[in-house]
């Protein structure tokens, strides 16, 4: 008998083992349990090195009462949007996450979540109704929280982009998003007007509304995915960014969780912050770099964030005095509209995705010890390519995922060793 409970601790140990060396945290159990798809799986693990692999047709759940009864989304799953490529991986749930705001259609505040496993969709908030600059909606919709105008459902009004101005904190279960102009709703409403109809709205005048308005920052939203809400608002900065500069407007910013630190980093356009863990303050970095139009990833092995900017490859370490340029003028240009960077902790390498002609590579790897981006000419069942395509990398499965708002597609650049 003793042999038998030894041999159980010991493969229980195994297993321990494997999931921290494939980086990857211990899986909890989540909601709605979603049977795995077996024949997918194993699929997915038989996939070669360097090799796309197009899935079977999605399936899709969850909150869908706010589509209309022919929504196309009730069967292809979510509309990507325009600078909005990135999904978030939680590694404790195995599935990713997304939202954001188009550009000029779908500036709304839905998430939805992504297994694999099952190749499911589940819509996990539905979207609030669409901002109208009028006393009716603000006064029905909305409501001052905090110093905050929020919806009363505790979403976004303005909702943005993400450019890469997304991360996902373990640490705390939130999905995390910088995503706030609080004196500037949009264009064409601004809070420190005389005239808004946000102040009439709520019955307040002028000079009552500016002080319960809270101070003219940029703030980071959290989601939580346990409670399916957006539970945290926290401070990031104060700074005015470049467009519209009436209010903490910050745009094309770069957010990331660095897992080695257990904290925060984020670049704006007016420089660098980065989370007190203890306090919950974002404070400023003394000579860290800002950000504008760039696309990122943490190389936890290098220790560094790597950015795409155009034909530049940039790197920042903590402690640095600003971007390092590592290559001026690199084999393809990229942007936070145009790529996607993943760090794959099996190869130790940063995986790209970047939108170029029918003819021209998409996909991109670059070795920060090498210092070098190859055309790693994957072979398989290539993705049809549009403009607003998903992606994120799944540590669990070991494969970049993209879905190009119809069919998913998985590639796998190393395999790992059995």
């Amino acid at each position: 008998m003793k042999t038998i409970q030894m041999l159980g601790w010991w493969l229980a140990l195994i297993l321990q083992c494997a999931t921290a060396q494939a980086g990857d945290a211990a899986p909890i159990k989540v909601e709605p349990e979603l049977a795995p798809d077996k024949d997918l799986l194993a699929k997915i693990e038989a996939l070669p090195e360097n090799t796309w692999l197009k899935l079977p047709p999605i399936k899709v759940i969850g909150n869908l009462d706010w589509l209309g009864p022919r929504a196309d989304e009730r069967v292809r799953g979510p509309f990507g949007r325009s600078y909005c490529a990135k999904m978030l991986y939680a590694p404790e749930r195995r599935r990713a996450v997304f939202f954001g705001g188009g550009h000029n259609v779908r500036r709304i505040n839905d998430v939805w979540e992504y297994d694999l496993a099952s190749n499911t969709w589940n819509c996990l908030r539905p979207a609030d109704p669409p901002q109208t600059n009028t006393e009716e909606w603000f006064r029905e919709n909305t409501m001052l929280k905090d110093g905050i105008i929020m919806t009363k459902n505790g979403g976004q009004v303005a909702v943005s982009h993400q450019w890469d101005q997304i991360a996902y904190d373990p640490d705390r279960h939130l999905a995390l998003w910088v995503n706030s102009m609080p004196r500037s709703v949009n264009y064409s409403l601004k809070l420190d007007d005389p005239d808004n109809v946000a102040a009439k709205a709520y019955g307040l005048s002028f000079d009552e509304f500016q002080k319960k308005l809270g101070k003219d920052s940029i703030h980071v939203w959290g989601y939580d995915l346990v409670e399916k809400k957006w539970t945290s608002v926290e401070c990031v900065a104060n700074w005015k960014g470049p467009g519209n500069t009436t209010g903490g407007r910050q745009e094309s910013g770069i957010l990331k969780y660095m897992p080695d630190k257990k904290t925060l980093v984020f670049f704006g356009s007016a420089g660098m912050v980065m989370r007190d863990t203890s306090t919950g303050a974002w404070n400023k970095v003394a000579g860290g770099p800002g950000s504008y139009g760039a696309s990122a990833a943490y190389d936890v092995d290098a220790k560094q964030v790597v950015a795409i900017s155009g034909s530049k490859t940039l790197t920042y370490s903590i402690g640095d005095k600003g971007w390092k340029t590592a290559i001026e003028n690199g084999p393809v240009p990229g942007s936070d509209s145009a790529s996607a960077l993943f760090y794959d902790p099996l190869s130790k390498k940063i995986l790209m995705h970047t939108l170029r002609k029918a003819d021209e590579p998409t996909l991109w790897v670059y070795d920060s010890a090498k210092n070098e981006w190859t055309d790693p000419k994957p072979q398989g069942d290539l993705p049809v390519q549009i403009p607003e395509r998903l992606l994120y990398f799944d540590e669990a499965r070991n494969v970049l995922v993209y879905y190009n708002c119809r069919d998913v597609y998985v590639y796998r650049f190393k395999k790992a060793a059995k």
